[in-house]
């Protein structure tokens, strides 16, 4: 077998052992969160270079570098076989603390060959946010979750009962974590044994051969593909909507993007102050964003990996919304600064050709309820929403229902039946919202419209996310227009109609029913110039009004 082609065959088995320990964590996962997919797998070499991912939430995959990174700072030279660390601790290489990184070393007859990698959103960090981890309140770390620096779960093999105890006696859904802790070990103890075969079958050399041979391959395609973007200077701004409750202005997020030859920086420097609230972005969560929207514009077969990274710079400044510093609160980043990063991405990338990108995605907006379960006695937290539709692009109307850019369509929605027995709610209506794309030659993906009901009373709701104000928007590319905003709507039983601000906590009643409107995809090119059959065919299957088909498609009768 040549040196080629063992590399193809050794990457292809690289990713379908990532591929395998994200099945392993569906089938075994506990909380809902991880049933809708809210996780990532992934492997390092013995040097740290990241060599396989599955990437169901891209946002997740991108910071598992930063994990490494922190695991190691701590831990080089006191590795051993049979432990596993974990990590959640945004000040020590991860991105937000929901985000629980495991990584387990991987030993080859003695010696360290590879790092298996797994992440999850997990259903309680602790904090004074409880469930889910979103607490628009938090002013500052403290407040936002229960740090975990990198520590071990298992040393030789032996699990460390004390930091379990440290962990889940934090938690209000402890059940649901240390499931899901097990779920990600298990994941990852699978990934070793499918390594050491893979070791033992084609021989050490030859497979980390295969690995330098991929790394390299993965640079020179990225560098092929930034090489065909023009080069300059270009500069973009988004905003967040705001910070949570103790920073209600929109915050900015500026990009300045460097294109020389074949490689490309991304300077984030200009962008704001850190604010006091949620949604401070780490470091390690503004360079995934900013992959999430290199790898979405680039060719689809190219590889995540360290290869693919060495072609870019990112550049930050502590003590702003891209590069928050310690004791700053950071939960939402994942949502609002990872969107308004991508966007500012492509919005950069438009100003080179409009071609080359998207029009604007929707924003992440849910609302989560948490609270004691009076059927079971037992803590819940649950999330309602149907995802909204991403951004056409040029010959493509987008995706509908698809979800923000955050997960890159990686996600899926909850079962509704597994909703409700998870929380006392019923989901009364979900579906495809109309008008609720931006119109355009090509138009957006359609957003969703849904309502829930609230079956008992003193249920804490919490509003999360963005979109909701006409500058954070999806916007339209090359004439098309932008989507209507996300927004939300509590129709309460005495009759009372109130509307929810973003990122803010209210408490429901019973038979309180909470309407979700969000929003679809931006629309790409002049909608007057979308074919007649496209517009007839989307009022026929009520997609667009009779109405927009007149005033903004110019359809006469």
């Amino acid at each position: 077998m040549t040196a080629a082609i063992l590399a193809s065959v050794v990457d292809n088995r690289l990713h379908a052992i990532a591929a395998r320990m994200a099945d392993a964590m569906l089938r075994s996962c506990r909380s809902a969160a991880f049933q809708s997919r809210d996780f990532v797998t992934g492997i390092f070499d013995a040097g740290g270079a990241w060599i396989a991912t599955k990437d169901f939430i891209p946002v997740l995959a991108g910071s598992l570098p930063s994990a490494y990174e922190g695991v190691l700072a701590k831990f080089a030279g006191d590795v051993g076989e049979g432990d596993v660390f974990v990590l959640n601790d945004p000040y020590h290489g991860n991105n937000h603390p929901p985000d629980v990184t495991v990584l387990k070393p991987v030993f080859h007859r003695g010696v360290l060959r590879f790092w298996t990698a797994t992440k999850g959103h997990h259903a309680d960090v602790g904090g004074s946010g409880g469930e889910l981890g979103y607490n628009p309140g938090a002013r500052d770390c403290y407040e936002d979750a229960l740090r975990i620096p990198p520590v071990r779960l298992y040393r030789r093999g032996v699990r460390q009962d004390d930091v379990w105890d440290l962990i889940l006696l934090n938690l209000r859904l402890r059940d649901a974590v240390e499931g899901d802790l097990h779920c990600q070990i298990g994941a990852a103890a699978l990934g070793e044994r499918e390594l050491v075969a893979m070791l033992d079958a084609f021989g050490v050399e030859p497979v980390l051969e295969a690995v330098r041979f991929q790394l390299a391959a993965a640079a020179r395609h990225m560098r092929s593909e930034i090489v065909r973007w023009p080069d300059g200077v270009y500069e973009a701004v988004r905003h967040l909507d705001d910070g949570g409750e103790h920073h209600r202005e929109p915050i900015a997020v500026r990009l300045r993007l460097t294109v020389a030859g074949e490689r490309a920086v991304f300077d984030f420097t200009g962008s704001d102050p850190q604010v006091t609230g949620y949604a401070n972005s780490t470091r390690a969560n503004t360079v995934a964003s900013a992959l999430v929207a290199l790898f979405a514009v680039t060719d689809p077969a190219q590889r995540r990996t360290s290869g693919a990274l060495s072609a870019i710079d990112v550049l930050t400044r502590p003590g702003t919304i891209a590069h928050a510093v310690e004791p700053a609160a950071t939960t939402l980043c994942t949502i609002t600064a990872c969107e308004a990063i991508v966007e500012a991405v492509w919005l950069a990338l438009a100003q080179a050709d409009p071609a080359l990108t998207h029009a604007g995605w929707c924003r992440g907006y849910a609302f989560a309820a948490v609270g004691i379960d009076e059927r079971t006695g037992r803590p819940f937290g649950a999330t309602g929403a149907l995802k909204g539709g991403s951004g056409a692009v040029l010959g493509f109307d987008g995706w509908d229902a698809i979800g923000p850019p955050v997960a890159m369509g990686g996600g899926r929605e909850v079962d509704v039946e597994l909703h409700e027995l998870a929380a006392p709610a019923t989901i009364l209506h979900q579906g495809f919202a109309t008008d609720s794309a931006g119109a355009g030659r090509w138009r957006g993906g359609l957003g969703g419209f849904s309502r829930w009901r609230i079956d008992q009373d003193g249920v804490r709701v919490v509003c999360i996310g963005s979109g909701a104000l006409e500058q954070t928007v999806p916007y339209g590319l090359a004439g098309g227009l932008p989507a209507p905003a996300n927004r939300g709507v509590v129709r309460h039983r005495d009759g009372r109609v109130t509307v929810p601000r973003t990122n803010s906590t209210l408490v429901l009643e019973r038979g309180d029913v909470i309407e979700i409107h969000t929003s679809g995809g931006g629309g790409y090119g002049d909608p007057r110039e979308r074919s007649r059959e496209a517009v007839l065919a989307d009022v026929r299957d009520g997609l667009v009004s009779e109405a927009a088909a007149r005033d903004v498609y110019g359809l006469s009768p």
